[in-house]
């Protein structure tokens, strides 16, 4: 059955969903009567001009569609209508046989009716079962970016197995929840599971927690148990073993050698089928080279080296890193948040030097200060960098003295890419900036 072009553009202009189209220029030429409706557009005022006008006149926050033609790709922003509606719009761009844009279809969706929807399917008790298993189970290691991939790859050979493990890195960076999650792959998921922390100053006290104690009382022997012991068939993480008393870390060798050990104020080899774990800053290795620790204890727990890495080496797992402890927090707080694409750019361009930790108390602090579904990246920018309503919040401050050239160059880096960071398009971003559109593309292109 064939259709003549009459029929789609019937569909188009009652299928009750807004569309609106531009060149690849970014001229409008097809506006739809419900995205007249929605927007308050004067079809004919609108036809044949350039959407950054629009932009500038006040009819939208900001443009999906100028993003789109930025980008070279599918794209969504969160924008304000000239009658201050909230949508999420979306933007793809259709290509020509010589690569460029030739179309731009734009479609969006109005915020207060996905507001409607979360809060209907959360009356109705929709649980999602994978959110569940996200929530209680999940490394923090999402495999996007290839370092992550590849240590999720080792994660599940040495599940399987009992030699011991060293785990490294930063403060921050998921090494306990990385250890759980070992434990929890494992042969060893259905027995303990314990933690102790090595970095005690009382050497005694970390001697009895660890492996016990023997003591005598008329005649009687009481005995306390260690960590190693309680986890026996399971597996012990050993938190900062960098800062383990040096004669620790020779009765923890002799465990790991031969599976025995000798309780605090015993005599008697006692058995333990634990495995352990080690947890390490980083720099364990400079410290065993120097014999800061013990040389053969480093090589004991360094069977399969698992080196985490910083969240500022692994930036292409931030979104989804975001969205997991987004969807926490929904969870804790019984609500529907979303974030916007404006908020995961301002949250990738951060240097968190705090790692996941950092990131994790971002998202639930913009959580708490947000009172829409919709979380912003002008409120994660404020969490991040603080508000700037305060007195010296603009000012620039110099912690180094630079050549004032380099200063110069390292200031206009800076902040046009912010600006474009928070704002979304070049457009807004050159507006905030008082510069003029074209400027920003050139800084952005140059220091790309």
């Amino acid at each position: 059955m064939q259709y003549n072009d009459n029929i789609y553009k019937t569909i188009v202009e009652n299928i009750g969903q807004d569309i609106f189209v531009s060149d690849g220029e970014g001229n409008i030429i097809f506006v739809n009567p419900a995205s007249i409706e929605v927007n308050k557009l004067d079809a004919h005022h609108v036809i044949g001009r350039n959407v950054a006008a629009l932009v500038e006149e006040g009819y939208f926050s900001e443009s999906s569609t100028l993003k789109a033609i930025e980008n070279r790709a599918p794209v969504s922003v969160l924008q304000t209508n000239k009658v201050g509606r909230k949508f999420i719009s979306s933007s793809t761009p259709l290509f020509d046989h010589n690569g460029n844009i030739s179309l731009i279809i734009s479609t969006s969706h109005d915020v207060e009716s996905l507001n409607s929807l979360f809060e209907t399917l959360e009356e109705q008790g929709v649980e999602i079962a994978t959110l569940k298993h996200e929530l209680s189970e999940s490394v923090d290691l999402a495999p996007v970016d290839s370092t992550s991939a590849a240590i999720n790859s080792i994660i599940t050979k040495v599940a399987s197995i009992d030699a011991p493990l060293l785990i490294s890195g930063e403060a921050g960076t998921g090494k306990r929840s990385t250890a759980r999650e070992i434990h929890l792959s494992g042969k060893r998921k259905d027995m303990p599971l314990i933690t102790i922390n090595c970095s005690t100053p009382d050497t005694e006290l970390l001697d009895v927690e660890l492996f016990g104690a023997e003591t005598y009382s008329d005649g009687h022997v009481h005995i306390t148990k260690g960590r190693i012991e309680f986890a026996d068939g399971g597996t012990l993480i050993l938190n900062d073993i960098g800062e383990m008393p040096y004669n620790l870390q020779t009765k923890l060798l002799t465990y790991i050698e031969t599976g025995t050990f000798t309780r605090s104020g015993g005599t008697t080899p006692i058995k333990a089928d634990t495995r352990i774990i080690a947890l390490s800053n980083t720099g364990l290795k400079e410290r065993a080279s120097n014999g800061a620790f013990k040389k053969e204890l480093y090589y004991a727990i360094n069977s399969v080296p698992i080196t985490m890495p910083a969240l500022r080496e692994r930036k292409a797992d931030i979104p989804c890193l975001s969205r997991l402890y987004l969807s926490r927090c929904n969870a804790k707080y019984g609500e529907r948040k979303i974030i916007t694409s404006g908020a995961i750019a301002v949250l990738s361009s951060h240097n968190w030097p705090g790692n996941l930790i950092e990131l994790s108390q971002a998202i639930e602090s913009t959580y708490i200060m947000t009172d829409s579904h919709m979380i912003s990246g002008e409120t994660i920018y404020s969490i991040l960098y603080g508000s700037a309503s305060d007195e010296d919040s603009n000012k620039i401050l110099c912690t180094d003295i630079i050549p004032l050239k380099e200063a110069k160059k390292q200031l206009e880096e800076q902040l046009v890419k912010r600006a474009y960071e928070v704002y979304g398009t070049t457009y807004k971003a050159a507006e905030i900036l008082k510069v003029d559109q074209s400027t920003v593309s050139k800084i952005l292109k140059k220091y790309k």
